[in-house]
């Protein structure tokens, strides 16, 4: 999977996920008023969905007051 960061004919960026063949998986529901903006976010949704991954082979959550 990857990135691409697109431009909106109105000069605002987001981002899309890809899947190995080029379709679109996920794309930003915001827009951001600069590449650097809208690589940023993609970047933090990345560090998002690793570290969700990484909570489904820690076993269960406790859950509680602890």
């Amino acid at each position: 999977m990857q990135f691409e960061i697109r431009e909106s004919s109105r000069s605002l960026w987001s981002w899309a996920l890809l899947n190995d063949t080029e379709e679109t998986v996920l794309v930003s529901r915001r827009s951001f008023p600069s590449r650097a903006q809208a690589t940023a976010a993609a970047l933090a949704f990345s560090q998002l969905v690793a570290r969700a991954g990484r909570s489904l082979s820690g076993g269960p959550r406790p859950v509680g007051f602890s």
